[in-house]
């Protein structure tokens, strides 16, 4: 993992999964949680890991693929814009034997951060896939935000199986696990203590809401116990069903994330 400074403006990334560490936008705001416990030569806990081919348990692979355990190769990196690429041989990962391009390009500008996310199949054999970006957005303290959009949106507690039921007030969080699964890309805004993010996306058929929780974070060698309330997970995602691409097809998603407030 690259070292660096939350102060220095613009961002930080490494090559292995193209991960992006961190976004500190020009008013000094980072808008990522990186752990400290992140080790070196492993997909950092924190940041945006990219996922591929599959998102978490929606497949038949390894939970949430290979491609965040992979080097990608750097095409183009400044502190405000950058872009990766991984070109995916038959049977380079155990499991996958199709031809695919990967690619991750990343802008700050004054205002916003945009991601896009591009998967080419550049095979003879179509493919089922699933996946998305993962970014885990820094916040003072979980249990004092909310989260607005989702309200009347269908959803999957992941963890218990059950239905999400519509509900009247913006979704509220404890110091309890969540992993909730909501069909559709409506507009959201996450409202913090100190400021308020504005989620957009484009192409993906789901938002992922996740955080391990207190008592879940115990579990993970690289998150300390109570850093668990300094991050929630609002992603936009492919998850069920698999996205079906063709020979010669390609799909793009997008995130773009405003800020006011900071």
């Amino acid at each position: 993992m690259e070292d660096f400074s939350e102060d220095a403006q613009g961002l930080q990334h490494q090559v292995l999964g193209a991960q992006i560490l961190q976004a500190v936008t020009p008013q000094g705001l980072p808008l990522l949680y990186l752990s400290p416990l992140s080790v070196a030569g492993q997909p950092a806990r924190g940041g945006v890991p990219l996922l591929f081919p599959q998102f978490a348990q929606f497949g038949p692979g390894r939970k949430h693929g290979f491609a965040r355990h992979h080097p990608w190769v750097l095409e183009h990196a400044e502190p405000q814009s950058l872009s990766y690429r991984l070109d995916v041989l038959p049977g380079q990962f155990e499991g996958w034997p199709h031809a695919a391009r990967l690619r991750l390009k990343a802008t700050l500008a004054s205002e916003t951060l945009k991601l896009q996310w591009q998967v080419e199949n550049t095979g003879q054999t179509g493919f089922e896939w699933g996946g998305g970006l993962h970014p885990y957005w820094a916040v003072p303290s979980l249990e004092a935000c909310e989260l607005l959009g989702l309200e009347h949106t269908p959803g999957l507690d992941s963890l218990s199986g059950q239905p999400l039921l519509p509900q009247a007030q913006p979704w509220r969080f404890g110091p309890e696990g969540m992993e909730y699964l909501f069909e559709g890309l409506p507009a959201l805004q996450l409202r913090t203590p100190t400021h308020t993010l504005h989620l957009q996306g484009s192409g993906f058929t789901q938002w992922m809401v996740w955080n391990p929780g207190l008592e879940g974070a115990k579990g993970l060698a690289d998150l300390p116990d109570h850093d668990a309330l300094r991050f929630i997970c609002i992603e936009p995602v492919c998850a069920r069903p698999m996205q079906w691409l063709a020979p010669g097809a390609g799909f793009e998603g997008t995130l773009q994330v405003r800020w006011e407030g900071a």
